[in-house]
């Protein structure tokens, strides 16, 4: 049999976990509802339920984390899917188990924590070990992954920080430029930080207002509300902070387009086919594959490339751009930057 199936034609670990759990939930589910389960129902339930959780959890970890087809971090979800998994297998009145097994999930979220802060610990060290200098936002999403956090959650958190970061603990830092690169800022000209401005000021009158009004007729509406607003304030403030401290940059290399925390991309300059700068003939905003860095302004540059890129936004979102439309302060400088060294 094994010289028929060839190692490509092999079942691959999480199909064999799907055959498994298929089989585990076939299995015990029929017991559960057969003439033996009542001759011991209380010796049977705990058999099944701890299959159905602990079990089940065991062999995800042994068919699909060990071989590498999934991280350690997916367990813990896995774990919780079982319990929900084995609360509806199980017949009515017979759910005890599965009752007391969810009071493991506060070790699981703590074993959690321990291996987020482990992972956060190790990625610093190889940051530092290589010499890699990254702002805010990269740094922090680089720190998680090593984390057993999912990638999506990952991503909001990294967001929500480098947010947060930029609102209150940014105040006294000047805009990050790497070593022997030539920043860009894109804010000025266009006024896009004097719009932020305008409109974080309003939304804090907007708030005390609101506030006040709603505090004389509908007390418990007010605090929630307030409470939305003040994430709200925070949130623009962080962001227009960001648009600030973030500029683009060149480097010989490469060039970084930064969007405040609203969009990423690195473009090697061996992956620039045209730079036109001035009155550029830019792509309408829908366009696909093309990428408004600036929604502010005029654009002044349009960076066509030689292959599709990815561009990484805000709370995890990608897109693949062939296109990239900037609004620099100085198109002129950033020309120049871009020319040929000698």
């Amino acid at each position: 049999m094994t010289a028929l199936l060839s190692r490509r034609d092999r079942p691959t670990g999480p199909v064999l976990f799907l055959v498994v759990a298929l089989v585990f939930y076939a299995v015990d589910g029929v017991i559960v509802r057969s003439p033996v389960f009542e001759r011991h129902p209380d010796v049977i339930a705990a058999a099944a339920s701890i299959d159905l959780t602990a079990g089940m959890t065991f062999c995800y970890w042994l068919l699909v984390v060990r071989p590498g087809h999934a991280p350690l971090r997916t367990v813990i979800a896995v774990f919780l899917a079982t319990l929900l998994g084995a609360a509806l297998t199980m017949p009515s009145g017979h759910r005890e188990f599965v009752a007391e097994a969810r009071y493991l999930i506060l070790p699981a979220e703590i074993v959690t924590v321990g291996l987020v802060l482990v992972g956060i610990s190790r990625a610093r060290a190889r940051l530092r070990a290589g010499g890699i200098r990254l702002d805010v936002p990269e740094r922090l999403r680089s720190l998680l992954d090593d984390t057993p956090i999912p990638t999506r959650v990952a991503d909001v958190i990294a967001t929500e920080l480098s947010l947060v970061y930029y609102a209150f603990a940014a105040w006294r830092r000047s805009p990050f430029v790497p070593p022997d690169a030539t920043a860009f800022s894109y804010h000025r000209q266009n006024a896009y930080a004097a719009i932020l401005w305008t409109l974080f000021a309003v939304s804090a009158v907007e708030l005390v207002v609101v506030h006040l009004l709603l505090r004389a007729t509908a007390p418990a509406i007010a605090t929630i509300v307030l409470a939305l607003s003040i994430f709200g304030a925070v949130w623009l403030l962080g962001f227009v902070r960001a648009v600030i401290l973030r500029p683009i940059y060149v480097t010989a290399d490469a060039v970084a387009i930064r969007s405040g925390v609203q969009w990423s991309v690195d473009i090697p300059r061996r992956a620039i086919e045209r730079v036109d700068i001035g009155r550029v003939a830019a792509p309408p905003k829908r366009t696909v594959n093309y990428l408004r860095a600036v929604p502010m302004g005029r654009p002044n540059v349009l960076i066509a490339l030689r292959e599709p890129m990815p561009a990484r936004g805000a709370y995890g979102t990608a897109r693949t751009v062939n296109t990239v439309s900037l609004v620099l302060d100085d198109p002129g400088a950033f020309q120049r930057a871009l020319a040929p060294r000698g």
